[in-house]
């Protein structure tokens, strides 16, 4: 685990109070433990909201005139590098005071590692998911401290209307970062202050990509609330329960032997197209589900080789050979609602996911930096499910380890849902006025034999 270093500015000089004068920003050094967000602080926006918080802040509280200077940015990537960086004066002109200014991320766990906080502190920190350090110290001209003071913001994201992907190393949108650094310069230089932690609820950010970001503005996200197996959720105006049952299989071709006599010729077909047939076994995978309100009973049934001699490291890998071809099934009662293939690891050179941007999920005008270099990635499906459901082609593309899923009708997309084990929100792309085949496809789509 690692443990929490203060980084202090090591500068042997002595308290007085200050007069009037011209302040200048001697550095600005930032360090996080999680990597990309102090990138923000390269941004011309957020260096200008920076300078203005200093002018009024520092005008407001020590009648000082902040100069207009490009502001020197440090950051660094080490700890050990800001150990061996000592604060230096630019000038010895008495007429000039000086700032120092850090910001700092950390890990909460790290930190609670190494800090001694109140227990109401430590209980907001505990609960965050980031730690920002802003600290500041202003000396007079002569080089003496004025002030000395570290805040502390602890950052937790609350839900908002955006979509796409979360980073989990990156807790605030460029907005975000910028308003809490002001936030933390406010209190750092208030001689008046006493407050030592600040309890931060700041919107989810998103990665930036090419194929999602454009349909949140014309929709709303529907939010899914799981209860046990059930998930309850409101669609085309109606409430909704979709529940999923066991996990159970039946035997199609078991010891050289064909059990089951329904297969369809197809299926026989792929299972001989093995080549195993002397050697494994073939089985439908079953997995029991429910439309609760429509009292709608489905049933699920992957088909499947079983390879005695598969070097599989879990039973998950085991049961996941499916045979290829539409041999796949979806029954309402015993009739057949849908059949589909199933392909694995397709690559879509046409959709990235851009690891060094940010977004608000909503809207491209809050598309910001957080790398130097450009690191655009292709999306690979984990899956990739096409077939007919009600006489209509669907397919379901998996995505970002299964965290993602596409649902198209007909070749056009009507859905993004969001949930790697279960939907935890979605929104309506295209016209989806059937909801029945829309309930179905999540249905098909969150299977626990895909995961």
């Amino acid at each position: 685990m690692k443990k929490l270093v203060y980084l202090l500015l090591f500068i042997c000089i002595v308290f007085k109070l200050p007069a009037q004068n011209k302040v200048v920003v001697e550095a600005i050094r930032s360090f996080s433990m999680f990597g990309p967000s102090m990138y923000y602080l390269e941004d011309t926006a957020v260096q200008s909201s920076i300078k203005n918080k200093l002018s009024v802040v520092l005008n407001k509280y020590y009648k000082l005139s902040f100069s207009n200077q490009t502001l020197p940015i440090e950051n660094y990537t080490s700890t050990e590098a800001l150990k061996n960086n000592i604060g230096k004066f630019s000038t010895t002109d008495t007429s000039t005071w000086h700032l120092f200014i850090e910001v700092y991320e950390y890990d909460p766990v790290s930190f609670l590692t190494g800090s001694a906080l109140e227990a109401p502190d430590s209980t907001i920190i505990s609960a965050a998911s980031s730690i920002f350090q802003i600290s500041c110290i202003l000396t007079n001209g002569l080089q003496e401290i004025v002030s000395n003071q570290s805040v502390f913001a602890a950052i937790s994201n609350t839900e908002t209307a955006g979509f796409g992907i979360r980073p989990k190393n990156i807790f605030l949108t460029k907005k975000s970062f910028a308003s809490v650094v002001q936030v933390g310069l406010q209190m750092a230089l208030n001689p008046d202050n006493e407050t030592l932690v600040a309890d931060i609820k700041a919107p989810a950010v998103y990665y930036a990509d090419n194929f999602m970001m454009g349909y949140i503005k014309n929709t709303s996200k529907i939010i899914v609330n799981p209860i046990k197996d059930s998930w309850n959720f409101s669609l085309l105006g109606n409430q909704e329960v979709l529940r999923m049952g066991e996990q159970l299989f039946d035997e199609i071709w078991v010891k050289r032997k064909l059990v089951d006599s329904s297969a369809s010729p197809l299926l026989l077909k792929k299972i001989k197209e093995t080549g195993n047939t002397a050697s494994s076994d073939f089985i439908y995978l079953r997995q029991e589900c429910r439309d609760v309100y429509q009292d709608k009973n489905y049933t699920l049934k992957i088909a499947t080789e079983i390879d005695p001699y598969s070097t599989a490291s879990s039973k998950k890998e085991l049961f996941s050979d499916f045979l290829s071809g539409e041999v796949h099934l979806m029954l309402e009662g015993k009739d057949t609602a849908a059949i589909f293939g199933i392909n694995k690891n397709i690559g879509d050179p046409n959709k990235q996911v851009y690891l060094d941007k940010t977004t608000n999920g909503m809207d491209s005008s809050s598309i910001a930096k957080v790398s130097k270099k450009d690191f655009p990635f292709q999306v690979t499906y984990d899956y990739q499910l096409t077939g007919k459901i009600r006489g209509e082609r669907f397919t379901i593309q998996s995505f970002w380890n299964h965290e993602m899923k596409e649902m198209y009708l007909n070749n056009k997309i009507i859905a993004i849902v969001k949930g790697k084990t279960d939907p935890e929100n979605f929104i309506i792309v295209n016209d989806a006025s059937n909801a029945s085949i829309m309930k179905e496809l999540l249905l098909i789509a969150y299977n626990k034999f895909l995961l």
